[in-house]
C-alpha cells in the first residue's frame, strides 16, 4: 500500500490544509441554541385544529434558520470548523401523506431559501450532511418498512438537491441495521437489492455506517455492502470500538453493590495503519471521506459503565483524541457529542495544540493500491 499526498477539488477542502470536524444538529450554549436551533411538531399536534399553520410555519422558520446558521455561524469559524449534520426536523411531517398538499403551497419559497443556504455552503465552504434516524432501514424484511425507509432518505436527500449541492458532496448517512437474527450477508443482500429504488441523488449522497452492537454489522459488512452496489462507507470509530466490548466485569458501585461493567481496557482500537480504515477511505473515492468520532463517559460515571456506547458530554480522553488525529489526514471527523459546538471547539483547540508541538500542519493524504 503507497501513500500519497493529494489536495482534493470539492467546494469544500479546497487546499490541502483544510480537514474538517463536524458539529451535529443543535447547539449547546443556551444564548446559540435560541438563535440557531430548529422547531418541530409531531403528528399528533398537526392533526389538531390549526396543525396546517403549525407545520407550515415550522418548516419556513427551520429553513430560514439553516441559511441563518450558515451565513452569520458557521461562514465565520475557521475553516476547519465548518461543516455542520443539519437536524432531520427541518420539514415536520413532511412524510406524512396529508402534509403534501400544505407543503406545496410553500414549496416555491422553501426551494428559494434553500437555494440561498446552498449558495452560502458552497461560498464559504462548508460541507453538510444529514442521518436519517434508526427507523430507516433500507434492510428490512418488511416491506412498509422499506416503503418507509425509502421515502425518508428521498425526504432527507432533498436538503442537499434542494441547495443545489453535488450529490457526491451531500453525505446521507444510516446504519446497515436489518439482521433479525438471520445471518449479516442476508441483510446485505436486501440492502443491496431495496438500494437500486432510491433515486440517483439518494443513491450517489449515501453513506453506511457500521453499529455498536456485539451482534450487529461491523465495518467488514458495511465494506461488503460497498462491494456489491456504489455505496460509501461512513467509519464510526467509537462504534468500531464498542462492537468489539462483549465481556463484562463484576465491580462495586458506589453503595457497595456488585454490579456488571463492560470490560473497555481489552478493546483494541482502530488506527490511521489498520486495513479497515483504509479501505473504508478508498469507498469514497475522489470526495474525501466523512466519518464519526466519539466516546464513552468516563470510567466513573457508573450511569455508563454497561452503556459504553452513549456519546459523552465532550472529549476527556486524551489517548483516543490524539490516536484520531493522523485519521484527520484521510477523513472529515462528525463530532458525535452531547455539548455539540462546545465538544467540536475543545477538540479543535487539542488538534491546534498537537499541531504546534509536533511543528506542523496536518495534510490531506488518501490510498492508493
Amino acid at each position: 500500500m503507497l501513500r500519497i499526498r493529494i489536495i482534493i477539488n470539492m467546494y469544500f477542502n479546497k487546499t490541502s490544509t483544510d480537514w474538517r470536524i463536524s458539529q451535529c444538529c443543535q447547539f449547546h450554549d443556551k444564548t446559540l441554541a435560541k438563535k440557531f436551533n430548529f422547531g418541530t411538531t409531531t403528528k399528533t399536534y398537526a392533526l389538531k385544529d390549526g396543525g396546517k399553520e403549525r407545520v407550515q410555519g415550522k418548516a419556513l422558520h427551520n429553513v430560514n434558520r439553516l441559511h441563518i446558521i450558515l451565513k452569520e455561524y458557521f461562514s465565520k469559524q475557521p475553516k476547519n470548523l465548518r461543516s455542520f449534520r443539519i437536524s432531520s426536523e427541518m420539514f415536520p411531517c413532511y412524510t406524512l401523506d396529508f402534509t403534501q398538499e400544505w407543503y406545496a403551497e410553500i414549496w416555491d419559497e422553501i426551494c428559494s431559501i434553500l437555494s440561498l443556504a446552498g449558495q452560502v455552503a458552497k461560498t464559504h465552504e462548508i460541507r453538510l450532511s444529514v442521518h436519517p434516524g434508526q427507523y430507516t432501514v433500507l434492510a428490512s424484511d418488511k416491506s412498509h418498512v422499506v416503503e418507509n425507509s425509502i421515502k425518508d432518505l428521498e425526504y432527507h436527500a432533498l436538503y442537499g438537491s434542494l441547495m443545489g449541492l453535488p450529490a457526491e458532496d451531500f453525505s446521507m448517512n444510516i446504519h446497515l441495521q436489518g439482521l433479525y437474527g438471520g445471518k449479516h450477508i442476508d441483510g446485505i443482500k436486501r440492502f443491496a437489492t431495496n438500494f437500486q429504488y432510491l433515486s440517483d441523488y439518494a443513491q450517489k449522497c449515501l453513506t453506511v455506517e457500521n453499529e455498536d452492537k456485539p451482534n450487529g454489522y461491523d465495518i467488514e459488512h458495511t465494506l461488503e455492502l460497498a462491494k456489491r452496489v456504489p455505496t460509501r462507507t461512513c467509519l464510526d470509530i467509537h462504534h468500531y470500538a464498542c462492537h468489539r466490548m462483549k465481556n463484562n466485569e463484576k465491580v462495586k458501585n458506589s453503595d457497595g453493590k456488585v454490579v456488571n461493567r463492560k470490560i473497555r481496557d481489552e478493546v483494541k482500537h482502530i488506527t490511521v495503519n489498520d486495513d479497515f480504515f483504509k479501505e473504508a477511505v478508498k469507498t469514497w473515492g475522489n470526495v474525501r471521506p466523512l466519518f464519526h468520532k466519539s466516546q464513552s463517559f468516563p470510567i466513573d460515571n457508573e450511569a455508563y459503565w454497561m452503556k459504553p456506547n452513549a456519546h459523552s458530554e465532550i472529549y476527556h480522553d486524551e489517548e483516543l483524541m490524539s490516536n484520531a488525529i493522523p485519521m484527520l489526514e484521510y477523513a472529515d471527523f462528525e463530532i458525535e457529542a452531547k455539548h455539540k459546538e462546545t465538544a467540536v471547539n475543545h477538540f479543535y483547540d487539542f488538534i491546534k495544540l498537537e499541531e504546534q508541538m509536533a511543528g506542523e500542519k496536518l495534510i490531506h493524504k488518501s490510498f492508493i493500491n
